[in-house]
């Protein structure tokens, strides 16, 4: 009995140190995990309110003689769908999205939607370098283009 009782307390506290050690690593992947299923979100709300943004334009634009003319209100209405996801919102569908970053563009027939999107993400606004330089900022714009053809 004392063989073994010696050979048990040898191995107490290994869980303990190797939880410490794999912990870190472990809360790194839920972290990084969540902020790019968040990443993936904000983009697919986004192309989808511009493709809707874009059809509200096309529906609401008038064709002349080849080209096309959209009126303030029509631009305004635009640009409120792509901010609130609706007309008759008024929260934010997406954080930090200004009207500056909205951008319509008119080439012939075509009418061409682009908005960036200034993503940050929630845990980490910088990567650590450790001293071996400056932070890495891990924010970075999230860009969606959305052409239409005028009917």
């Amino acid at each position: 009995m004392s063989i073994l009782n010696t050979r048990r307390g040898k191995s107490e506290g290994f869980a303990t140190v190797e939880l410490t050690m794999i912990l870190p690593f472990l809360f790194l992947f839920i972290f990084a995990t969540s902020e790019f299923g968040r990443l993936l979100y904000q983009y697919t709300a986004l192309n989808n309110t511009i493709r809707n943004a874009t059809r509200y334009l096309m529906t609401n634009a008038r064709l002349a003689t080849g080209v096309v003319s959209i009126s303030a209100d029509v631009e305004a209405d635009v640009i409120k769908l792509i901010a609130y996801g609706d007309l008759t919102s008024s929260t934010e569908l997406l954080p930090n999205l200004s009207s500056s970053s909205i951008t319509i563009s008119v080439d012939g027939d075509f009418v061409t939607l682009n908005v960036s999107y200034p993503w940050q993400p929630i845990f980490l606004d910088t990567l650590s370098t450790f001293g071996l330089g400056n932070n890495l900022d891990i924010s970075f714009p999230l860009v969606s283009t959305y052409t239409m053809r005028a009917l």
